[in-house]
């Protein structure tokens, strides 16, 4: 116990500290620091202010180690000071509320430590430590009274100090990463502590508006991960709002986001004569008398309140990318009250992107959209250079809505389709736009898939056909495509076109395949959108080139899900049957997995079988009731043992008494029946008699009625039933032939006693009055004389 309780990392921790320069820590901090999470016990146990003589060696080295890390923390070295924040983190994460309740000297040596003009690193460590003591303080009431809301304002201010630029050109400014630290920073206490910081709510928003959706006028480049910390940021800000005000402010926020988009637009789209109507209010101003042709594009604002100003077509293009992607994170960011939010202001932004169709080649004129006059050439082609990228932020933004919204897309889920569809036919070339959206129309299919039209099913052949495509380059079955000669029209070759002459030499270069490299995630959404077609369209609306070509690209990229979604939805043509069956090539790839096993034991799809005959053999009760509702040949009851009548009692007793045959029981199973041969009727083939010197054999197989049994039921059902009885047995008469006789009767072996052989045929019918309900009895037709079948067929002709 005492070994537990003190640990040897806690007396090498204080030696090694004491007795190492401060200079020389920084190079030891990775095994300092793993010595003190060792120690937590020592550290979360209750200790004393001040150690005495009477206090415990375990005390009286905590009590060490802290005044060391204080020592530490107030170094006058950088290094010195970098090692003590870091312990001091390491601390207060290992040793829990006791460490806590005795932090406030290191509280404030850390933000004494954030004022000085120590190196980023430095600062960046002491922001992380102090947000993590604020975190995990937010538990205890008491400790945030007592050292969290004094210090927390301290805190910000610093913070906001730091993020203010230098006021001489010669100052150096601060790296992106501690900007991105500080706002992180932020966002981490604002939900935790917003009355404390809501008085700094308007400075953090102006700070960190410039971060927000960059342009290439503002002269610098912002990275993606600041941007995205910023945006959070701005949007937790709505939390410092006065009670009740939280859901009144995230709305008034996105509105304007909403209205600078659309001035935005106005001033990048305005080479176009937009055929976008608005729904929501805001209106295209681009072809008033206020618009300046003569000029750029321009818009922002020099306003603390607005963005920063831009300039040119890419810089607005840069602009609404990032309120797109600004308006995206307000969909994604979690909010403490209930919010509201404006969907169709949000689908009227993406309808006004996908209702610009640039110019295509092919295409006829009227089908694209109608270009401004006023504007030159130069811009119009600076415009269609950077439409591709607005048409991906708001696929992004589409998606973000339907993540959000969840089944609640259901309503827009149609139209958004369609504006995908629209957008990803003019810029399709794009690796982003085919990876976005192939997940956006995973989804969308996810939700009412299973109900479009065939018109709609029909207008996904290009997203399809991009699907497969990506599919079998990135798997390496794309072939190279033909080179096309240059020819007048006069059907001679044009000589002044260079042609490769190594084309020449290669006379199979057009067999070889083309490899595409595509991303992981391209591969990853073109892969899950290929087993969505199979599950989630109706396949009876798919044209059968277009599945065939589906069927194609999944089993040579060897898409297990798409195949078994295939498999479990078949398409049938006009007759009813299903031509596409890849059960075999399935089974053959993947012969070890187990839902391939499953499938390929319990799905017998008929190829050639009508629409009635194609089913899944799941149930055995439906394969018995179909076989108990085939009514019987001779009107017998199969469910319960034969009753024979007088005649026939009599000579099945005249039988028992002078056979001389061994007593054969024979069973099976109850799911099959055997259905006895009228008189009326020709013999089944699936009864052979077989004779010998000694035996005469009658085999009866398995009536093939039912084709689709699984192969468990086949491997239990014997396909044969054999009854040898002695050729000296009694002849049965005509009469008695034309009746059904129970697979159980006995038969007396040859010198027994008469009398046994009654009472065994007694016992033997009692038995089966008692498995009446078991129906474990098989009907068997024993013909056992060749003149009574000739008297039967005979009787047979003449009816006919």
């Amino acid at each position: 116990m005492a070994f537990a309780a003190l640990p040897p990392e806690l007396r090498s921790l204080c030696r090694r500290l004491t007795s190492t320069e401060a200079e020389q820590l920084p190079a030891l901090l990775p095994s300092l620091l793993k010595d003190l999470l060792r120690c937590q016990e020592p550290l979360s146990k209750p200790q004393e202010a001040k150690a005495s003589e009477s206090s415990s060696e375990s005390a009286v080295l905590v009590h060490k180690l802290k005044t060391r890390i204080s020592a530490l923390l107030g170094s006058r070295t950088t290094r010195g000071r970098f090692v003590g924040i870091a312990l001091v983190k390491a601390t207060v994460e290992t040793g829990g509320w006791e460490c806590f309740r005795t932090s406030k000297q290191w509280v404030q040596g850390l933000l004494s430590n954030l004022q000085r003009k120590d190196p980023a690193v430095v600062k960046d460590l002491c922001i992380v430590t102090l947000i993590k003591i604020y975190t995990l303080m937010h538990a205890y009431p008491t400790l945030v009274r007592e050292i969290v809301t004094p210090t927390l304002p301290t805190f910000a201010t610093a913070c906001l100090q730091i993020l203010k630029p230098p006021a001489s050109s010669k100052a150096p400014k601060i790296p992106n990463s501690l900007v991105e630290t500080i706002f992180e920073a932020f966002s981490t206490i604002v939900p935790l502590y917003p009355t404390t910081m809501r008085q700094f709510a308007g400075k953090i928003r102006t700070e960190a508006r410039s971060f927000i959706a960059p342009t290439i006028s503002d002269g610098t480049i912002i990275p993606t991960s600041l941007q995205a910390s910023s945006r959070r940021l701005v949007i937790k800000l709505h939390m410092t709002a006065v009670k009740g005000g939280d859901s009144t402010e995230w709305a008034k926020h996105l509105d304007g986001l909403i209205k600078t988009f659309h001035s935005t637009a106005n001033q990048v789209f305005r080479a176009i004569q937009e055929s976008w109507e608005p729904v929501s209010g805001h209106r295209s101003d681009h072809t008033s008398n206020k618009m300046n042709f003569d000029k750029e594009p321009q818009g922002g604002s020099i306003s603390p309140d607005q963005f920063s100003p831009w300039n040119g077509i890419y810089a607005g293009s840069e602009r609404m990318i990032g309120l797109l992607d600004f308006i995206g994170e307000y969909l994604r960011c979690r909010t403490k009250t209930v919010i509201t939010i404006p969907v169709s202001e949000l689908i009227d932004i993406i309808t006004r992107v996908s209702s610009i169709m640039p110019p295509i080649p092919g295409k006829e004129k009227h089908q694209s959209v109608q270009m401004n006059a006023a504007v030159g050439r130069e811009e119009k082609d600076e415009l269609w250079t950077v439409f591709p990228y607005i048409q991906l932020a708001a696929v992004r933004l589409l998606h973000t809505m339907i993540r959000r919204l969840g089944r609640n897309f259901v309503p827009v889920a149609q139209e958004s389709l369609e504006q995908l569809l629209r957008m990803f036919e003019s810029c399709y070339r794009l690796p982003e736009i085919r990876t976005m959206t192939f997940t956006l129309t995973h989804e969308i299919l996810q939700i009412y898939g299973t109900t479009m039209a065939k018109l709609t099913v029909e207008s996904l052949g290009l997203v399809i056909k991009s699907c497969c495509r990506d599919l079998l380059g990135s798997a390496g079955h794309l072939k190279r495509p033909k080179q096309l000669t240059s020819t007048l029209q006069d059907g001679q070759k044009n000589k002044s076109v260079s042609q490769n002459a190594d084309a020449f030499l290669n006379n199979n270069a057009e067999d070889e395949s083309v490899t595409v490299s595509l991303s992981a995630e391209h591969i990853s959404a073109a892969e899950t959108l290929l087993t969505t077609l199979f599950s989630r369209v109706p396949q009876q609306h798919l044209p059968s080139s277009l599945r065939a070509h589906m069927l194609k690209t999944a089993i040579l990229c060897r898409n297990r899900d798409a195949q078994v979604a295939s498999v479990l939805h078949p398409s049938r043509d006009r007759s009813g049957r299903t031509p596409q069956v890849i059960l075999p090539y399935l089974t053959q790839q993947f012969s070890r997995d187990e839902s391939v096993e499953i499938l390929r034991f319990n799905f017998r799809p008929l190829v050639t079988g009508a629409r009635d005959d194609f089913f899944m053999d799941v149930d055995d009760e439906q394969v018995e009731d179909e076989v108990e509702e085939r009514p019987s040949t001779n009107s017998f009851l199969f469910n319960r043992p034969f009753e024979p009548s007088s005649a026939f009692s009599s000579s099945i007793s005249a039988t028992a008494t002078t056979a001389e045959a061994p007593i054969i029981p024979v069973t099976r199973p109850t799911e099959m029946e055997v259905t006895a041969p009228s008189l009326f009727l020709s013999k089944p083939s699936s009864e052979t008699v077989v004779t010998s010197e000694e035996h005469t054999t009658i085999v009866e197989q398995s009536p093939p009625n039912n084709s689709l049994k699984r192969k468990n039921e086949d491997a239990d059902i014997a396909v044969s039933k054999r009854v040898e009885i002695d050729t000296t047995a009694t002849t049965i008469s005509s009469a008695s032939v034309s009746s059904t006789r129970t697979a159980t009767a006995t038969l007396d072996a040859p010198g027994r006693d008469p009398a046994t052989s009654k009472s065994k045929v007694a016992s033997q019918e009692d038995k089966d009055e008692d498995d009446e309900s078991d129906d474990e009895s098989v009907h068997l037709n024993m013909e056992l004389d060749s003149d009574s079948e000739d008297e039967g067929d005979d009787d047979d002709e003449d009816t006919q």
